[in-house]
């Protein structure tokens, strides 16, 4: 990169447990980058470093709605106050980074172009899909309203970066193609992150860890199990998480019976999960839409099969059959069928536990995702 002493900002919606990970990672990344990094978002934090003297977080009072109404006057609220923030407390940003919610952050936007600023917009996610899967009725209402910001950001952001190829296709992105980069912000710790328990040593226990929502898939994967415990009859669950499914899945569980089948832990602190991983024969991630979960990395380094379906950066990071497998889609009885075949074949799960665990080692490092954001500044500076 060839402009020093650059200070960069981050511009992303307040974050609820799942999107600390992400966060915390992106920071670092850019620490290594700038002079100062000035973080602006919500509040509360627990991964996040504060002891950095590089780190400046300017913090947004976040309000949930409880009613349509409610929600739109927060949302626009929130968004007045990020803006207020890049105008005041962030005006010696030199770049802006426009991470998780920045996509409809249209105001924001804005105001950091009015200010002369350069904006990368990072597409993490896919919030219209996440919003059909759901069904939520304000994110129909708005839907329409969304696709505009959306692509008014588009236009008036200097790059767009996105995980994969794969996402430039799903979101129709081919027109950007000038602006458009490949980058994210994954990287693990390799030692927390890693093989204690040989895949032959692991009991037959099929796994989730993550957000219990409709667009994880998680309800595809609860319908699942009966069909699984018909053919394999001392197969076990473990599902891991919070989410607005939680009590509903619960339910499902005991109307069906399935108590003594399936293990519910709750919400699992990051530095758990590599030991959770380490027990799962295979890992279920049937999600409807997705960027690059962070989940899905953690699994394959800790050489748990995963068994994914084809959306976001999964069908490029998963290589059927040699890193992991994929589904052709997240109907319950299709994935039984996978869970069932795949548990016949030890000599398969084992050669991808391998091949997973390599893969990540060799692809997703510290330094491998500093060069590509470092590309990236550089592209800027020189355009």
């Amino acid at each position: 990169m060839e402009k020093d002493g650059l200070n960069i900002g981050i511009v992303t919606s307040p974050l609820g447990k799942a999107g600390e990970v992400p966060l915390s990672n992106l920071i670092r990344i850019l620490c290594s980058l700038s002079n100062d990094i000035y973080v602006v978002t919500g509040k509360n934090f627990s991964r996040v470093d504060m002891s950095n003297e590089k780190l400046h977080i300017i913090g947004v009072e976040h309000k949930e709605g409880t009613n349509a109404f409610t929600k739109i006057i927060n949302h626009i609220y929130e968004q007045i106050e990020i803006s207020r923030k890049l105008a005041g407390d962030a005006r010696n940003v030199d770049f802006y980074v426009f991470f998780i919610g920045g996509e409809s952050a249209l105001l924001p936007m804005l105001t950091a172009k009015l200010l002369g600023k350069k904006v990368a917009l990072t597409l993490v996610g896919n919030p219209l899909k996440v919003a059909e899967v759901t069904k939520d009725t304000l994110d129909k209402t708005l839907k329409p309203l969304r696709k505009i910001k959306f692509m008014l950001n588009l236009m008036l952001s200097n790059k767009i970066i996105v995980y994969s190829h794969n996402i430039i296709k799903e979101r129709r992105l081919e027109k950007y193609r000038s602006k458009l980069s490949i980058a994210h912000e994954h990287f693990l710790d390799l030692n927390l992150f890693n093989i204690r328990k040989k895949i032959e040593e692991r009991k037959n226990l099929v796994g989730y860890i993550g957000r219990l929502s409709e667009e994880k898939g998680i309800l595809n994967l609860v319908g699942a199990i009966p069909f699984v415990l018909k053919k394999r009859v001392k197969t076990r669950f473990l599902i891991c998480g919070e989410g607005s499914l939680a009590s509903k899945i619960r339910e499902i569980v005991k109307i069906n019976g399935l108590e003594q089948n399936v293990q519910f832990s709750g919400w699992v602190p990051h530095s758990a999960v590599p030991r959770y991983l380490n027990e799962l024969k295979l890992f279920v991630l049937p999600s409807f839409t997705e960027g690059l979960p962070n989940i899905l990395l953690e699994a394959m380094a800790c050489g748990t099969p995963v068994l994914a379906t084809p959306v976001g950066t999964m069908s490029e990071v998963i290589r059927d059959r040699e890193t992991g497998f994929l589904l052709e889609s997240n109907d319950p009885k299709h994935i039984a069928d996978r869970i069932i075949e795949l548990l016949s074949k030890p000599e398969l799960l084992e050669k991808v536990s391998i091949n997973a665990h390599r893969y990540v080692r060799e692809n997703f490092s510290f330094q491998k995702t500093l060069e590509s954001w470092s590309k990236i500044f550089s592209e800027i500076y020189q355009s």
